[in-house]
């Protein structure tokens, strides 16, 4: 049983919002070529992966395979990705990062942590830490939360 009430709630949401809304446009002004956060999101899946599959990224992306591709061919544009057909099944297409993908990100995380190191110049250190803590127990829950849901779907 919860003890947080719905004003906490609240506050949580309209801070975690704000900041997102904020910090998007931010990290990204200063990046040598302009993507949203939804591409740069789908390079650190693609980072992570190695090589992936355009239905594996549809499909982290809670979008249809058409829409990815949308997004892939303007990543490809910038030419931070590759696409490449599977040479066994010409219906499967392959996605990974180019040199200049990994540089990108490598832009991006260096520009991330300049910038959140700046706003918590007047956060506590050990206050920093229990907000982390927390919000890693959530991600927890959230995340188990998703992979018992997932694993229902499969089942039905």
């Amino acid at each position: 049983m919860s003890l947080i009430n719905e004003t906490q709630i609240e506050r949580f949401e309209k801070a975690l919002w704000s900041a997102t809304r904020k910090l998007s446009p931010e990290l990204t002004a200063e990046l040598s070529i302009p993507l949203t956060w939804q591409q740069f999101y789908m390079l650190y899946f693609i980072n992570d992966k190695g090589t992936c599959k355009v239905t594996d990224l549809a499909e982290t992306m809670e979008v249809k395979p058409s829409a990815i591709t949308v997004m892939i061919d303007r990543l490809i544009k910038h030419g931070v990705v590759d696409r490449r057909h599977d040479e066994k099944d010409r219906r499967v297409v392959w996605i990974e990062l180019t040199d200049k993908g990994r540089d990108v990100l490598e832009e991006v995380n260096v520009s991330r942590k300049k910038m959140i190191r700046g706003y918590m110049t007047d956060v506590d250190s050990k206050q920093f830490e229990t907000f982390l803590r927390v919000f890693e127990q959530m991600n927890d829950q959230i995340t188990k939360a998703h992979a018992e849901h997932d694993y229902a779907i499969k089942l039905s």
